[in-house]
């Protein structure tokens, strides 16, 4: 059975979940911009939408305090939003906190492997080979190998 090769384009179109999915993603995206655009921008820079469901936003603030403030301006965004004529069904706006996700975490210079000097790695070395005991040996051998640049 020979397979048809098809585009990403035709992919999206002929699978009507993926073209929901895409519709739905749009649609949060502009809603976001739409939002960040109405907030304060040190505010904004600070919450996200997170969702929309059952004609409520679901506003994600990165800290406790900044989903307070957001509540504070819950009320107008709300009326700000509901004269956008795609938004005028909007029925309520919920805050939660959620940190942003961190991707790239800093590792800790604990967790980092050791770095000998040459010196130091020579010394070990030089044990290594006087040890009959394979196995510490060879650790005494990987470990010498560890020198700094």
């Amino acid at each position: 059975m020979e397979h048809k090769k098809l585009s990403l384009v035709e992919i999206f179109t002929q699978s009507p979940h993926l073209c929901e999915m895409i519709k739905k993603v749009n649609q949060l995206s502009n809603l976001n911009r739409l939002i960040q655009q109405k907030l304060d921008p040190s505010l904004a820079q600070q919450c996200r939408l997170a969702n929309y469901r059952q004609n409520t936003l679901i506003l994600s603030a990165a800290t406790p305090a900044v989903g307070h403030l957001l509540r504070f301006v819950v009320p107008d965004l709300l009326m700000q939003l509901r004269q956008e004529v795609e938004w005028c069904h909007l029925a309520a706006i919920q805050v939660e906190v959620r940190p942003p996700l961190i991707i790239d975490l800093p590792v800790p210079e604990a967790h980092l492997a050791p770095v000998l000097s040459a010196n130091s790695a020579a010394q070990i070395k030089e044990a290594a080979c006087s040890i009959d005991h394979a196995s510490l040996k060879k650790a005494l051998l990987r470990l010498s190998d560890r020198t700094t640049p």
